[in-house]
């Protein structure tokens, strides 16, 4: 089966970064040390909006759950009856 040209960008790019992170460990370590800060107060920041509005964050949730449903629906082939 032939890969998609979206897999194979991906996986050439995901090398690239396994490559250059063997070439250069210190500057890998501090993207990582930035990445982990930035996804911590993205984190701490909806943390602290859902405690101050409980009710926007519910709806939030429910309506990212429902797309997430919609996107990832895979319906079952219709059978024929008898």
């Amino acid at each position: 089966m032939r890969r998609r040209p979206d897999h194979l960008i991906r996986n050439l790019f995901i090398a690239s970064l396994i490559i250059l992170a063997g070439m250069h460990p210190e500057a890998t370590a501090h993207l990582a040390q930035l990445g982990t800060a930035l996804l911590l107060g993205i984190v701490t920041g909806i943390a602290q909006a859902a405690q101050q509005q409980p009710e926007a964050a519910l709806l939030t949730a429910g309506a990212l759950y429902i797309a997430y449903q919609i996107r990832t629906h895979r319906p079952a082939r219709a059978r024929a009856h008898a």
